[in-house]
């Protein structure tokens, strides 16, 4: 199968183009201009580069001419400014499903779009990032192309310089507190890389009939206050993990908020609140598929020194 796929320099989207490949698979990877030493596959046999920006819907013409799938995970996260999700996130899917009319795609019953987006939609929190991937599924949903949505949680893993390595780090101090925002026992369901990748695999052998949404989360959801003590146990840390009490935490927020604009602060107050625990049945029952717990995968990912540096 010919597969093109955005987001393949991520921390998960490296990791789906070397599967995919070493599944037999000829990928085509979209990079922006000046990228090509960043893609995790050198360019030759069944390797494939395409230059363009999602930002820069003309740059994507030909980038699906030949593919039997389109596989976006290419993502601006919360992190970027609200421009920058709008310009990737919903004006990149929408160059996307421009450039599959310009190939005659959507009119073709064996081409399909997979998309890896995120189990926040259905989190009853604002963010705007939040409802920028809402309407980019929505978009992918009602263009009348066959589509796949997975969902995953809190993904962790080797290689995640952005969560995973610094949340390492800090859980291996030898002494010290970590604060925890309110009781801690609010619940979140991390889910590892490689069982993501696994998932989105298995469903090559899935009969894919009809259109198709799988949360992607661990075996149950754990209490922060759980997700905190098994990565410090897995780091080797001698940290005491302690909880700030609700009333204390908005008292903080409230004085801060007397100097300085504090909707952040309020906005992750509340997300501490809110369990998070995602329904992952029909990804085990159609695709037999087993994610490992947290205090598993993360002693496995402490392993080495990938992390400490």
């Amino acid at each position: 199968m010919q597969i093109s796929l955005t987001g393949s320099t991520g921390f998960i989207g490296a990791r789906l183009s070397r599967a995919l490949h070493e599944a037999g698979h000829t990928v085509r990877l979209l990079l922006r201009p000046g990228r090509e030493s960043a893609a995790p596959l050198p360019e030759g046999e069944r390797v494939q580069y395409h230059a363009g920006d999602l930002t820069d819907a003309a740059s994507l013409e030909g980038f699906l001419a030949g593919s039997d799938l389109l596989l976006h995970l290419a993502s601006a996260h919360d992190h970027f400014t609200d421009e920058q999700m709008r310009a990737v996130n919903i004006g990149g899917t929408e160059g996307l499903l421009e450039e599959a009319k310009r190939q005659g795609r959507h009119k073709d019953e064996s081409f399909e779009i997979w998309i890896v987006s995120s189990a926040v939609i259905g989190a009853p929190v604002y963010s705007y990032y939040r409802d920028s991937k809402r309407i980019q599924e929505k978009l992918i949903r009602g263009s009348g192309i066959n589509w796949t949505s997975f969902r995953p949680t809190l993904v962790y893993g080797e290689g995640d310089m952005r969560h995973t390595a610094p949340l390492l780090r800090k859980c291996a101090a030898q002494s010290g507190t970590m604060w925890i925002p309110h009781s801690g026992k609010s619940k979140i369901n991390p889910v590892h890389v490689d069982d993501v990748i696994d998932a989105v695999m298995r469903f090559f052998d899935f009969d894919r009939g009809v259109d198709c949404c799988y949360e992607l989360a661990g075996p149950g959801g754990i209490s922060y206050n759980q997700f905190i003590d098994a990565t410090i146990a897995a780091a080797g840390g001698k940290l005491k993990r302690r909880n700030i009490p609700k009333k204390w935490a908005d008292r903080l927020i409230f004085i801060k908020g007397l100097f300085k604009d504090t909707t952040e602060d309020r906005r992750a107050s509340a997300y501490f609140m809110l369990h998070h625990e995602h329904d992952i049945s029909n990804a085990a029952d159609e695709l037999g598929w087993t994610p490992r717990s947290y205090a598993e995968g993360i002693r496995q990912v402490a392993q080495g020194d990938w992390w400490r540096e």
